[in-house]
């Protein structure tokens, strides 16, 4: 095993049938998109679907799986995200960097846009969506709830598949 916590570590022994991967952020590594989806291939991962956790990156998922047959979209807000589109995020924890309250009307707008995305033929599904409470504290659940909801709505109009997120929630 690689000491360098940067540097991948070996490629398993290919597997005997074709397997999809269910889950996948390609847009989160080193490396093009072909390098990725080649690499796969060659341990038999033939088919990729490419999760969207915020705007930049659902738009990013379907743009990619448009260009590559191998890959699938989904496309939603990630849990954490809500928040932060709608009280800030003056840290810039998420892939947006920092920035200001957008407050309700701001997530209606990324919502529209998500709906927007769910109805184009290569996205598959709406997610990853779902309730979170690990990073978020009680001012970010009412956010996380209404753009859960949302993403059910988004799913069942455009009959996608639904990704859910679970981590501290599981009693909601």
């Amino acid at each position: 095993m690689p000491s360098d916590k940067t540097e991948a570590p070996p490629l398993p022994e290919p597997l005997r049938v074709p397997v999809a991967d269910s889950h996948t952020h390609l847009d989160m590594q080193s490396g093009t998109v072909e390098e990725g989806l080649a690499k796969a291939a060659s341990v038999g991962v033939t088919t990729v679907v490419q999760v969207g956790c915020d705007l930049k990156g659902s738009r990013w998922a379907a743009e990619t799986a448009a260009a590559h047959e191998a890959v699938h979209a989904t496309v939603a807000l990630h849990p954490n995200e809500a928040p932060r589109i709608v009280h800030g995020d003056p840290d810039g924890w998420s892939r947006q960097g920092a920035r200001r309250p957008g407050g309700d009307g701001a997530l209606d707008e990324a919502l529209a846009e998500i709906d927007r995305l769910a109805a184009l033929p290569q996205v598959k599904g709406v997610g990853e969506t779902g309730l979170d409470y690990f990073r978020t504290g009680p001012e970010g659940k009412a956010a996380q709830e209404r753009s859960f909801r949302a993403h059910i709505e988004i799913a069942k109009r455009h009959g996608k598949a639904l990704v859910i997120h679970d981590r501290d929630a599981h009693a909601d």
